[in-house]
């Protein structure tokens, strides 16, 4: 049985609106999951001087030459394998928390009164779901694969018969491989949305491959690009606003700190910053729960569904 919120893509979108702005914990929810699988790292951007294509080189390259050229120790061995491993370990439980808040705020969603949505989601563990958004990955992977043979391609010609040594070999490489850069971001897009309606879809009843087949489908539909194209320009336009006054309030802190500012300055100023982080934050969480919402309530729609 079909609930009222599926009649039009007009009507979903507006359901699943209201029940998201009755509903504050979702934002909570949508917005810590967007942190812990990486959003963290674009939240801090605004605030963090992000290393030139240089100071990367000249700090990292003594390592790596000491790893290929050198005998690396068994200390030094022993201590990148426990890197590794402990990066690996906590993206696996960022990865399961990420999915748990997913799952979480799906089930909620589900059984709003707003969106009638008519099924409720069967139990399914953050472990699937994370199991489930990885094989939707599976593209993702191997246009990595591609972009990293065009640009180590790009890269040995550039170093061995530059065409313009007057610009920066990162400048050259990147301006010559702007397919393997799309690609790259087109697959993620993709793995992504289909990703998030599968582990939905799997969640309603469907075996994992009809899930991805079909969520597939679905994302490459009029409404689910519609869909995609909406929610995620309205979290564009709340977010990029928000970057900008987030830098622009640091920017005063970090003057008044280097430069000296009398208490009263100096507090006003810290105020501004905690307050904009707070606003954003809390818009971006909005944002983040409306779109997990409506890919909620797409998700038993007929994939032709106008």
């Amino acid at each position: 049985m079909l609930g009222v919120v599926r009649a039009s893509w007009p009507g979903s979108m507006q359901s699943a609106l209201a029940a998201t702005l009755t509903t504050p914990e979702w934002w909570a929810m949508a917005l810590a999951a967007f942190l812990v699988r990486g959003g963290i790292f674009l939240i801090v951007i605004p605030i963090i001087a992000l290393p030139t294509p240089a100071s990367l080189i000249t700090n990292l390259s003594p390592g790596f030459e000491a790893v290929l050229l050198g005998t690396p120790s068994l200390a030094g061995a022993l201590l990148g394998a426990g890197t590794i491993t402990v990066l690996f370990v906590l993206l696996v439980w960022a990865g399961v928390a990420g999915a748990w808040f997913d799952v979480t705020l799906a089930r909620e969603a589900a059984a709003s009164d707003e969106l009638d949505l008519m099924w409720a989601p069967g139990i399914v563990s953050p472990w699937r779901a994370l199991g489930i958004r990885l094989a939707a990955h599976v593209p993702t992977l191997l246009a990595l694969g591609y972009a990293l043979v065009r640009v180590v391609t790009v890269g040995y010609m550039q170093f061995t018969a530059p065409d313009d040594p007057g610009v920066s070999v990162i400048d050259r490489i990147v301006g010559r491989v702007p397919d393997a850069i799309a690609v790259v971001v087109i697959a993620w897009l993709v793995g992504e949305v289909v990703g998030s309606l599968a582990a939905r879809r799997a969640a309603a009843g469907m075996s994992i491959g009809a899930a991805l087949v079909t969520s597939l489908r679905q994302a490459l539909a009029p409404r689910g690009l519609a869909t995609f194209f909406v929610t995620t320009a309205v979290l564009l336009a709340v977010a990029v606003p928000f970057a900008l006054a987030a830098q622009r309030a640091w920017e005063h802190v970090r003057s008044y700190l280097l430069f000296g500012a009398d208490e009263v300055q100096l507090g006003a100023a810290i105020v501004v910053l905690v307050a904009t982080w707070v606003l954003g934050l809390t818009i971006i969480g909005a944002a983040l729960a409306w779109r997990a919402t409506a890919w909620t309530a797409e998700v038993t729609t007929p994939v032709s569904a106008p």
